[in-house]
């Protein structure tokens, strides 16, 4: 695993346990996936957003920055939906 995403995982264990985040992403490009966890229940987009850019922002150069391009944000139930749907 590359440096930058061990360290994105570990920031993010701050807040979520393991076994809720996925990465998906091909070697060489942004670092990406989704996080299906009960704390984005009752919460916005932008709310789940935040929760999740919290530790990376303030934890992370601007360059370390530029190489994540995102997490989608589920709850257990809008995971479930989606699965079911697919």
């Amino acid at each position: 695993m590359a440096a930058i995403e061990q360290k994105v995982k570990e920031l993010l264990k701050l807040q979520f346990r393991e076994d809720e985040i996925q990465f998906d992403h091909e070697p060489g490009e942004r670092i990406s996936g989704f996080i299906v966890s009960a704390k984005f229940e009752g919460l916005d987009s932008e709310a789940r957003h935040e929760m999740i850019w919290r530790d990376l922002s303030t934890n992370l150069s601007l360059e370390e920055r530029r190489q994540v391009l995102g997490f989608l944000a589920f709850t257990p139930a809008e995971d479930k939906a989606y699965a079911e749907a697919f």
